[in-house]
């Protein structure tokens, strides 16, 4: 990750403060023991939608023919060329049009459509497979905590909390621990797919204007934010890494400092023995976490937490 990309996550307007994951009590228990929390490719996401699997531009790419014919003929009357040397053969074709030496310079502008449908024909069987190769296999390799910005959603307790049997988990973001959280971002809810680039973005990039580096994990971070907007109730909130060099699998146990776990819910359904064993592994370097027992409102249809002594 590079320094921009750090300050500009760790600048992201409306933060939460705290951040709650939805977990079984058994989960939970190893959590508490290790002090460590699961980060996940993926692969391993409840949702086989929620991450796209396959690249695709988001658009036919002829539909760059005509746009691209016309952007290098501006290239060709701008006063200043730009810095094209990402693409040499690109810089080549403008610099020895723009010549004024240059004999054949209206038959090769005439031939200039017939020049870019091969280079789309060279891209669809060259540069696609390429790009979707990249993303296939950075995949398995990205790790992913997921966590929500709530901790009183009824839909998240049944499902990721073993219907009101299990936890939530609060963590606090502390600047002199660099917490991870401390960069996580809001998944944007919509119900069109996500784009890596705009038509324009690929067409700069096709003429050497603009590099897109889609061999970096921070290039595909719409297909990794992105969600259906029937998962909006989740105000979910996800910190993106990549897995250490040499790392097999497909997730990742990292370790968090005790003193950033803030609270522990426990809820209504919630057995005896799993409040006695939970309650129990609040000692020692756990001991300032806040306990709070789940209560039904059964009027409302909500839920109401009480603090209670661990």
């Amino acid at each position: 990750m590079t320094s921009e990309h750090y300050i500009r996550l760790r600048s992201i307007p409306n933060r939460p403060e705290t951040y709650f994951k939805y977990l079984t009590a058994e989960v939970a228990k190893i959590i508490l023991v290790n002090h460590t929390l699961r980060w996940s490719s993926p692969l391993l996401f409840d949702d086989i939608f929620d991450v796209k699997r396959d690249f695709d531009f988001g658009f036919d790419i002829e539909e760059l023919k005509e746009p691209i014919v016309n952007e290098i003929k501006n290239l060709l009357s701008v006063e200043n060329i730009p810095d094209l040397s990402s693409r040499p053969l690109v810089d080549w074709f403008i610099q020895t049009l723009r010549r004024q030496d240059c004999d054949n310079k209206h038959k090769i502008i005439l031939k200039l459509p017939q020049l870019i449908d091969k280079g789309i024909h060279h891209a669809k069987n060259n540069s696609y497979e390429m790009i979707k190769k990249q993303w296939s296999e950075f995949i398995p390799q990205f790790r992913i905590l997921c966590l929500s910005a709530v901790n009183d959603n009824l839909c998240m307790w049944a499902h990721y909390s073993d219907s009101h049997k299990g936890v939530v988990l609060e963590f606090q973001s502390i600047n002199y621990l660099d917490s991870p959280w401390l960069i996580a971002q809001p998944i944007v809810y919509q119900d069109s797919p996500p784009i890596l680039a705009t038509k324009q973005e690929w067409i700069k990039s096709i003429t050497g204007q603009k590099l897109l580096k889609y061999d970096e994990p921070q290039f595909w971070e719409p297909y990794i934010i992105t969600k259906k907007i029937d998962w909006e109730y989740q105000k979910e909130w996800r910190v993106v890494d990549f897995c250490d060099k040499g790392e097999t699998g497909l997730f990742s146990d990292y370790g968090f400092d005790p003193r950033e776990l803030r609270s522990v819910y426990l809820g209504c359904d919630i057995s005896e023995k799993d409040v006695k064993d939970i309650t129990s592994l609040l000692k020692f370097d756990l001991a300032h976490v806040k306990v709070f027992s789940g209560k039904r409102l059964d009027g409302e249809r909500e839920l109401s937490f009480e603090k209670i002594k661990p």
